[in-house]
């Protein structure tokens, strides 16, 4: 009995601290993501929902070779506008007819773009991501420390949108309350994301599924630069990848880094989860196909990766599962933003309370 109420003791002080210290950055995760999972509808362009025709999809090439950008992801049913990428996080969005809609010079130029570093950086560059991820790992602490700290009083539960007063000990009963019944999908969203950006810890967890020298072989090794370099010829580009793929959706082209460097463009098969698809070309300047990977035949470790984005975004390309999921998952969100910030406030309350009662 003493050993059981000194693991409780332990698991309710991890838990306290660990609201206190990282709930605010819980809270803005939650908040941001829960934002840009309805991105396609409250962003300020005009949208043709649909995929681009061969023709507009020549006129997007012309406007993005045009603005010097690396790389464009074309419309889609979901967000229809073409994006291209520019340097310094400069980018600007494009018309099916090749018109260019809008162009940012830096991140801070658009709400959706500023969100989207906020969320998956936290304004901090590559540093930054790390830390996202570490917090996606605190999530999971937290929502489990909960749940185990919650269940002997479960008997007292109460599902209720706010706390039924605001005093200490009905906050407390609220956050408790919420955090149970948003327990698991937090951790999906927490999980999916920290595997994503942690990718020493995705590779241990999901060695199991597929042998190592599988996966090794699996990954791509770029062509070696050609000699000479040669501007990309689009038309018999986007021929080749059409016959390797007769059924695949075109969805990112990117440019060469470097003169003589393979073209390389991202296909999405009908039976593909993520929204971009992740079945890959590599091209010389003339269309040759240099090297390609099919996303269906991929290890499973692979597939089980690449499934990551599409879980965490609420962004499964053809099933009918992305609604309910976002509506799922924004809730998690709200509830992570809600969860986090009251840690934050009761923790400092308490502490402060402590010292001056000393």
């Amino acid at each position: 009995m003493a050993g059981q109420l000194l693991i409780r003791s332990a698991l309710a002080l991890t838990h306290r601290w660990l609201g206190g210290l990282v709930g605010l950055g819980l809270a803005m995760l939650g908040i941001s993501g829960t934002i840009l999972l309805w991105k396609p509808w409250w962003v300020a362009v005009d949208q043709l929902p649909r995929a681009a025709t061969a023709a507009e999809t020549q006129a997007i090439i012309a406007t993005v070779e045009r603005l010097g950008a690396s790389y464009v992801t074309l419309p889609s049913p979901e967000f229809g506008v073409a994006q291209a990428g520019l340097s310094d996080g400069a980018g600007a969005y494009i018309a099916h007819d090749g018109r260019l809609l809008a162009r940012w010079s830096s991140i801070w130029d658009r709400p959706e773009t500023l969100l989207f570093d906020l969320h998956h950086h936290l304004l901090l560059g590559e540093a930054g991501a790390l830390i996202a991820g570490w917090l996606g790992l605190a999530a999971i602490l937290f929502a489990v420390t909960g749940l185990i700290l919650w269940w002997p009083t479960r008997r007292t539960f109460r599902w209720r949108a706010l706390p039924a007063r605001l005093t200490r000990p009905a906050i407390l009963r609220h956050h408790r309350d919420v955090g149970v019944v948003l327990a698991l999908p937090i951790v999906l969203v927490a999980a999916t994301g920290a595997l994503m950006v942690l990718k020493p810890l995705a590779a241990l967890v999901l060695a199991p599924l597929s042998p190592a020298a599988d996966v090794a072989e699996w990954q791509p090794k770029p062509p070696a630069p050609a000699t000479p370099a040669a501007a990309p010829n689009w038309p018999a580009l986007l021929a080749s990848t059409r016959n390797r793929f007769p059924d695949a959706e075109l969805r990112i082209l990117i440019w060469p880094k470097r003169p003589g460097d393979s073209v390389q463009i991202r296909m999405r098969q009908p039976a593909e989860w993520h929204p971009n698809g992740r079945t890959t070309l590599w091209l010389s300047a003339g269309g040759h196909i240099l090297l390609s990977r099919d996303a269906l035949a991929a290890p499973l470790a692979v597939r089980t990766q690449n499934a990551l984005y599409p879980l965490h975004a609420a962004r499964m390309a053809g099933s009918r599962l992305s609604l309910p999921l976002r509506i799922v998952h924004s809730l998690a969100g709200l509830g992570l933003m809600l969860l986090g910030s009251m840690a934050v406030v009761s923790f400092w309350q308490s502490t402060f309370r402590g010292r001056g009662s000393a």
